[in-house]
């Protein structure tokens, strides 16, 4: 259960770095992501965190991108990862969310190898893309990650404002020149594994190329309560059944739901 400390924080930052309060869920992810990122390679470490920190020795550039497309279906199709995802974030979705969960269909799978540009992020925030602002962003790496280029980058909500401003009424800044020009506003997270990063997807955010000698393996996955809106500012596809998928359904909400379907199609009869 959250505490109203970390409540506080996350309201005040827009952010939180929180421990698992189910680590078996989260190494379960870990393994599913071993097994598929280690198949027919040859002489991996056994140790899971050591491999993924050297996953570029074992891949060519060029290969990345398909390796991870690939990576991510065998994620999808696994109704079980679903679940460990889910578990290893319940604590921090209870206290910030709510229990009556909409859960993004598709899971994320992010793989930042050393020195490749093709991996960077740029500064953004997720609301210009037709994200909610009633969502979080459940953001889980597989190994430690370390307050630098290895990790991602966030900003204070005060900084935010300005930020926005200028991204949304500027027509001769590229993004690019906006994020140098408050680069020093920016804060790269350290988390441990074993901790998860539950942020607002109001708050402007990316990455850099990862100038260290690791690679940073990192999930992603949406959440929001199952009732907030959706659609806010304009009609997307960021919504049920398209984007999101009931996945905790009360069962009050389910007589409300079919109450109101059975009206709609003139077919009332009064039954739960």
């Amino acid at each position: 259960m959250l505490n109203k400390k970390e409540i506080s924080s996350f309201q005040k930052n827009g952010y939180l770095v929180k421990k698992t309060s189910d680590l078996k869920s989260l190494n379960n992810l870990q393994d599913f992501i071993y097994k598929i990122l280690s198949k027919d390679k040859k002489n991996v470490p056994k140790d899971k965190i050591k491999y993924f920190e050297t996953l570029h020795s074992f891949i060519k550039k060029k290969e990345l991108n398909n390796f991870r497309v690939s990576a991510i279906t065998n994620v999808n199709k696994n109704k079980k990862f679903r679940d460990y995802y889910y578990n290893s974030a319940k604590e921090i979705l209870d206290g910030l969310v709510g229990n009556e969960i909409a859960m993004q269909k598709k899971i994320n799978l992010s793989i930042q190898i050393p020195n490749d540009n093709k991996s960077m992020l740029p500064m953004h925030s997720d609301i210009y893309a037709g994200e909610s602002p009633f969502e979080v962003v459940v953001w889980i790496p597989l190994m430690n990650v370390k307050k630098s280029t290895h990790s991602m980058f966030i900003t204070n909500p005060k900084d935010n404002i300005k930020i926005n401003k200028e991204i949304t009424k500027s027509k001769n800044k590229t993004i690019i020149k906006i994020y140098n020009k408050y680069k020093k506003k920016f804060k790269f997270l350290k988390i441990n594994y074993g901790e998860i990063l539950v942020f607002s997807p109001i708050i402007q955010h990316g990455n850099v190329i990862n100038t260290t000698k690791e690679t940073r393996i990192s999930l992603n996955c949406r959440f929001k309560s199952l009732l907030s809106p959706y659609d806010v500012f304009s009609k997307t596809h960021r919504n049920i059944p398209h984007f999101f998928q009931p996945y905790i359904v009360k069962p009050l909400t389910k007589i409300g739901f079919n109450f109101i379907e059975s009206v709609n199609k003139k077919k009332f009869h009064g039954s739960l």
